[in-house]
């Protein structure tokens, strides 16, 4: 029994530092303090958003949503651009741990640089426990463009990712829980003034065609 623990352990460790490392790059979705914005102080704008999955079961062990800055100044676009990274529990089993819809939607809120961006693609890491076995798949054929405003709180809607989707299903949708999502941010990070926000109507998904 003493054995099959610490087995249990070795390979959750190893996993945890898998994650740490492939992330490294990454902004989580939501901070673990709380967080605070002072739209007149700041030089950033606020993004808001979620991104929701089909099934508690989790198909990768992390998802990265790619988040271009799309500067013509190639310095600054480099330094603004990221990925939002969403982390299921998966310790024991792989399931999804989001703040709404009994775990299936993860919130997100970062601050960004003043400009144009995008959402334009999903990396999704697979950790088999062994390193050479580890995976990254990128999910590249949408784009979601919105604009940052100085001293701004935007909601830039919802995704949806049907992970266990077919061959000729879209995986990627997009819709506005404007009304849903802030009520969940609000709860989440309470420090923040939310009725400030602005509802990107315009915001909208357009789609990439395969070559």
């Amino acid at each position: 029994m003493k054995t099959k623990t610490i087995k249990l352990l070795s390979i959750s460790l190893f996993i945890l530092t898998s994650i740490f490392i492939v992330q490294s790059c990454a902004v989580p979705a939501m901070q673990s303090a709380q967080m605070t914005f002072k739209p007149k102080e700041t030089k950033n704008g606020l993004i808001f958003g979620s991104i929701t999955f089909p099934k508690q079961k989790a198909k990768f062990n992390g998802y990265f949503l790619r988040l271009i800055c799309k500067s013509e100044d190639e310095k600054v676009s480099k330094k603004n651009s990221t990925e939002i990274q969403f982390s299921p529990e998966q310790i024991i089993k792989m399931k999804h741990k989001g703040q709404l819809d009994n775990g299936l939607t993860y919130l997100f809120a970062i601050e960004r640089p003043e400009g144009d961006y995008e959402f334009s693609g999903i990396r999704l890491f697979t950790n088999s426990g062994i390193a050479i076995l580890q995976r990254n798949d990128n999910l590249n054929d949408f784009s979601i463009p919105f604009k940052v405003n100085k001293g701004e709180i935007i909601y830039v809607g919802n995704i949806n990712f049907n992970e266990y989707g077919g061959k000729n299903e879209k995986l990627i949708t997009y819709q506005n829980n404007y009304e849903k999502d802030l009520a969940g941010i609000k709860k989440a990070q309470p420090y923040v003034y939310w009725d400030a926000a602005k509802n990107d109507s315009i915001t909208n998904i357009s789609y990439v065609s395969k070559q």
